[in-house]
C-alpha cells in the first residue's frame, strides 16, 4: 500500500538520519495522501537533471546567486543553470579528482553554497571544493578530516569560508588561498542525528552553529574561540535514543533574536540583547522553521505542521493528516506554506487558515530537502536529481516576502554583541583535540582581538568624555545668555527675575534721581532703570494722590 522509504522513522525520526544507522524498516506507517480537490496547480517553468543521490541520505540542495542556480549530484557533477530558462551554463565533474579514485564516487553531500563569485560544496569523502562561479573551474580543495553533510558558509566580506563536518568541528579556510585558519566547535562521539545544521555567518564577526549537544555555539570568526553557548535542550532520557537532543535545524537570526528548533528539545527564541530566552514552546523538530513578518511555521518530526503567530506565540492552525510522511523543512512562498514528502508530493498549505489547497505530484523519487525560494520562484531538487523551477504567485507577494526576509538576515546582529557578557580572552573553552601549539596560537589571536576591542572601548570612552565636556561648555554658555536676557528684560512685566518694590526699598543704595529743568518737559525714564528712581521722581513732581497711583502701578509695565 505504501512505498518503502529509505529513511525510516525512529521515535519518530528516520533511522537513516542517525549516525551509523541504515535500517529500512518502517516503525510507523505513513498517513495516506489526503484526498482534496486542488484549487490551483503551480506552473513548471522548466526542469533538468543534475544528478541524484540514489538510496543514500543526502542534504544536497541548490543555491541561487545573481540569476543563476547552482546544483550538484552525489557522483560529483556540479552545474550552473540560467534561472530564466533552465539552460546549463557550465558543468564540472569533481569525480575526476585524484582523491576520489577508488571511492564509489565523489560522494557530494554537503549542499551547495554560492556567494561573491564562488561556489562551495562538501563531500562524504571529507573534502571541501571551491569553484569559480563564472566558468566552474576548481579554485582549490582541502581535506577537512571527516564527512561534510551541511552547506558551507561565507563571511560577509568573502575572505573566509566555514565548513562543518560530521564530527561536530567547524573549520575556517582562507577563501582566496584555501589555507586552513582554525578549527573549533564540539567534537562528539555519542549517538546523534545524521543531519546537521548549516553554519550561519553573521557579518565578519561571528558564526552561529547548532550542535549535537543540544546547544548553539557562537564562534568568533577571527580566532575560532567559542564566545557564547546557548543550551536549547538539556540531555536526558533512559537510553541513547531518548538522550538525543541535536540542534540539527539551521538557526535563523533576525535582528537580535535567534529562532531555532531541536530534536526532542522544542522550539526556542533567544534574545542576545536580553541574553535570555523570550519564547520556549514544545514543538520538537530537526528541521529549520520558516518565518515571515507575522508567522512562524514548524514541521515536527512526526509530520505535524503548525503555524504560530509571532506577536503572541498563539497557535493559529495545525495540519494533522500528514503524519509520518517524512516531510521536508517548510518554506513560506507567498500566501502558502510549501512542504514536500518522501513520495514526491508538494503540499501548498494556506498561510491564513491551514487548508491544503493543492497537492502537486512532482516527482515519485521523493523530496527530502526544503524547496529553495529565489527570484519569486520555487526550485525543488528530488532524490533522482531532477531540478524543477515552479511558480505560483497570483498576488505577487512571494517576491516581496523574499526580499524582506533577505534584508532582515543581511542586517541580523547589527548593533548587538552575540558574545556572552564576561567571557574571557580564550572564550568559553577550547576543543580538546587541539595541540598545544594550536591552542597557544589561538590564545595569541584572541588576545589580539581583545586588545583591539579594548582600544575601541577606550576610543569610545574618549569620545564620550569629549562630548560631555562640549555639552557642559554649551550649557554654561546657554546659562550665561539666559541670565543676561533676564537682566535685559527686567522691569518690563511680571516675570521671573523682575525686581519688586519691596526689594527696591530695602536696597541700601538708592540711585540719584535725574536733574530736572523747570522750563522743559521731563523726558520719560527708561524702564530698565531702577523702579525706585521712578517712584522718587514722581514724589518730587506730582501731587500726593497722583504719587499713590504711580506707586500702585510700579512694576506692572505701565
Amino acid at each position: 500500500m505504501f512505498k518503502q522509504f529509505k529513511f525510516s522513522l525512529v521515535l519518530p525520526l528516520s533511522a537513516a538520519l542517525l549516525w551509523g544507522c541504515s535500517s529500512g524498516e518502517d516503525l510507523y506507517a505513513p498517513a495516506e495522501v489526503p484526498e482534496i480537490e486542488n484549487r490551483f496547480s503551480p506552473d513548471t517553468l522548466w526542469s533538468d537533471s543534475v544528478g541524484g543521490v540514489g538510496d543514500f541520505y543526502s542534504s544536497l540542495s541548490p543555491a541561487f546567486a545573481a540569476g543563476t542556480v547552482y546544483a550538484a549530484g552525489r557522483d560529483g557533477d556540479v552545474y550552473a543553470i540560467e534561472s530564466a530558462d533552465g539552460d546549463k551554463i557550465w558543468h564540472t565533474d569533481l569525480d575526476d579528482e585524484d582523491e576520489n579514485d577508488g571511492r564509489r564516487s565523489a560522494r557530494l553531500s554537503g549542499g551547495v553554497s554560492a556567494y561573491a563569485g564562488k561556489v562551495a560544496v562538501g563531500s562524504e569523502n571529507g573534502y571541501i571544493y571551491v569553484l569559480n562561479a563564472i566558468d566552474g573551474s576548481l579554485l582549490w580543495k582541502a581535506y577537512v578530516g571527516s564527512e561534510v553533510v551541511s552547506k558551507p558558509a561565507f563571511s560577509r566580506s568573502a575572505d573566509k569560508v566555514f565548513v562543518y563536518d560530521s564530527r561536530g568541528r567547524l573549520t575556517a579556510f582562507d577563501l582566496t588561498a584555501g589555507k586552513e585558519l582554525w578549527v573549533s566547535g564540539e567534537s562528539t562521539s555519542g549517538l546523534r542525528l545524521r543531519s546537521q545544521a548549516d553554519p550561519i555567518a553573521v557579518g565578519d564577526e561571528y558564526v552561529v552553529l547548532g550542535q549535537s549537544s543540544g546547544r548553539i555555539s557562537v564562534i568568533a570568526q577571527d580566532s575560532g574561540a567559542i564566545v557564547n553557548q546557548i543550551t536549547v535542550s538539556e540531555s536526558g532520557g533512559a537510553n541513547s535514543l531518548e538522550r538525543i537532543r541535536d540542534v540539527s535545524s539551521t538557526p535563523l537570526l533576525l535582528g537580535d533574536t535567534l529562532y531555532t528548533t531541536s530534536y526532542n528539545g522544542g522550539y526556542a527564541a533567544y534574545s542576545f540583547a536580553l541574553q535570555n530566552f523570550v519564547t520556549r514552546l514544545g514543538y520538537n523538530s530537526s528541521k529549520a522553521p520558516a518565518l515571515d513578518d507575522s508567522s512562524l511555521v514548524i514541521v515536527e518530526d512526526d509530520g505535524h505542521v503548525v503555524c504560530i503567530n509571532r506577536a503572541d506565540n498563539s497557535e493559529r492552525w495545525s495540519v494533522n493528516n500528514l503524519y509520518y510522511r517524512n516531510l521536508c523543512a517548510p518554506v513560506i512562498y507567498g500566501d502558502y506554506v510549501v512542504v514536500g514528502d518522501f513520495e514526491g508530493y508538494l503540499y501548498f498549505i494556506s498561510l491564513a487558515n491551514g487548508s491544503i489547497d493543492c497537492i502537486y505530484d512532482l516527482d515519485s523519487s521523493g523530496i527530502y530537502t526544503a524547496p529553495l525560494q529565489a527570484d519569486g520562484h520555487l526550485y525543488v531538487q528530488s532524490r533522482d536529481g531532477s531540478l524543477y523551477c515552479l511558480h505560483y504567485d497570483p498576488r505577487g507577494s512571494a517576491r516581496a516576502k523574499e526580499l524582506a526576509l533577505q534584508q532582515a538576515q543581511d542586517y541580523a546582529g547589527v548593533g548587538v554583541s552575540l558574545a556572552r557578557p564576561g567571557v574571557g580572552s580564550t572564550g568559553i573553552y577550547a576543543p580538546d583535540d587541539l595541540s598545544y601549539e594550536e591552542l597557544m596560537a589561538r590564545r595569541q589571536s584572541i588576545l589580539r582581538m581583545a586588545a583591539a576591542a579594548e582600544a575601541q572601548q577606550r576610543a569610545v570612552a574618549a569620545q564620550r568624555r569629549a562630548y560631555e565636556q562640549r555639552r557642559a561648555e554649551y550649557e554654561a554658555r546657554m546659562k550665561a545668555i539666559e541670565e543676561a536676557e533676564r537682566e535685559r528684560v527686567s522691569g518690563f512685566g511680571l516675570m521671573p527675575g523682575v525686581k519688586s518694590d519691596a526689594a527696591d526699598t530695602a536696597s541700601p543704595v538708592q540711585p540719584e534721581p535725574p536733574a530736572q529743568d523747570s522750563g522743559s518737559v521731563q523726558a520719560p525714564v527708561p524702564e530698565a532703570a531702577s523702579n525706585s528712581a521712578a517712584q522718587q521722581d514722581s514724589k518730587d513732581t506730582e501731587p500726593s494722590d497722583a504719587a499713590g497711583s504711580h506707586e500702585k502701578a510700579a512694576g506692572f509695565g505701565l
